[in-house]
């Protein structure tokens, strides 16, 4: 049986195809290569295939039964690519919802081509962890950012480490933008536990560059793109983009607050009639950028920026004056600002029915 192919990028430095279940990148110069794989993983130099591929679940059991170069080496196989001059990542997203972007600059040109699930193990550098690893043994968890990063231009190695830095930053503005939540504490995620990169200099190029930093033309263009090309991707694999993030709920998910949380706090009221009365609420824009305030505050203080004691005054101002709730005096944790929030809310909601 054949190996569908649709190819979706190409021009002399390289071509990108998606193949089955997998993005396939055919170098067709001299190159270098900055990779996070278990295969022929970290610097390289003149490969002629980089791969973003997608688990299925037969795959976890193969995995179980070798170890994950064998068993990446053996993918590409069945890719038809050679492995020894093959690399790349993996993810759990469908490799349709990719997100492709490209900037040039005079004689510069960067092209980022991302896959995104941040929905399921998303994570704030430094949360609690989710495993052990032991002598290569742990568990694979679901949900990836692999970005893939391609610069028409004469890098050296120690110049494709910087562009990871500008890169990796670039994909935490992104969630920190989105206020994507970590699903390991209450913080906004930075990434997930498994994001994967590739990052791809032309050493055929004339246009030799040292400079990959924020600085850079090079470094604004490697930070668009990613920009960019994970919000695409993030947004046909999650439905996650400013417009989704746009309501009361999501603002709170992150303190595991949901609808059937919100609604346990009432009395008296029907669950049809609460959602009447809610789904309105939700999407209000004002009621939005108040709570987005509180939780402004609230972050102030998970991060250390202020003291429990120094945001407790103006959150329970704010929420007096907004809602008209009348906030418990004696608050002493987050937990509770959290609680009382929430008879805020629903005391907003329900208080003219």
């Amino acid at each position: 049986m054949g190996i569908y192919s649709n190819k979706i990028y190409s021009d002399d430095f390289f071509s990108a195809s998606v193949m089955s279940n997998a993005i396939v990148v055919d170098l067709h110069t001299h190159n270098n290569v900055l990779v996070s794989s278990w295969l022929n993983g970290g610097c390289l130099t003149n490969m002629d295939h980089v791969v973003n591929q997608s688990l299925e679940s037969d795959d976890y059991n193969e995995i179980d039964s070798m170890d994950y170069p064998t068993f990446q080496s053996m993918c590409m196989n069945k890719l038809g690519l050679n492995p020894d001059k093959s690399t790349g990542l993996f993810t759990s997203a469908c490799m349709d919802n990719y997100g492709i972007s490209t900037l040039e600059y005079e004689q510069l040109r960067v092209t980022s081509i991302v896959t995104a699930g941040a929905d399921k193990n998303g994570t704030k550098a430094g949360d609690p962890a989710s495993f052990y690893e032991y002598n290569n043994k742990y568990d694979l968890l679901n949900g990836t950012i692999n970005i893939i990063c391609l610069i028409d231009a004469n890098l050296d190695d120690g110049a494709l480490v910087t562009a990871s830095i500008t890169l990796t930053e670039a994909k935490t503005s992104l969630l920190e933008d989105l206020k994507l939540e970590s699903q390991y504490s209450t913080n906004i995620a930075t990434g997930t536990g498994t994001d994967g990169l590739a990052i791809i200099s032309n050493k055929s190029s004339p246009n030799h560059l040292e400079n990959a930093g924020k600085h850079s033309k090079l470094g604004e263009l490697i930070a668009k793109t990613v920009y960019d090309a994970t919000l695409d991707a993030i947004k046909l694999q999650t439905a996650m983009c400013p417009q989704y993030q746009k309501t009361i709920l999501s603002r709170l998910t992150r303190f595991n607050i949901d609808f059937k949380q919100l609604y346990e706090k009432t009395d008296n009221i029907s669950i049809n009639d609460y959602a009447t009365l809610f789904y309105p609420y939700n999407n209000d824009t004002d009621n939005i950028a108040w709570l987005s305030m509180i939780i402004n505050l609230i972050d102030e203080y998970q991060t250390g920026l202020l003291e429990f004691n120094e945001i407790i005054r103006p959150i329970k101002r704010s929420i007096n004056e907004y809602t008209g709730y009348n906030v418990n005096d004696k608050l002493s944790s987050l937990e509770e600002i959290i609680d009382e929030l929430v008879c805020a809310i629903n005391y907003d909601i329900l208080k003219n029915r």
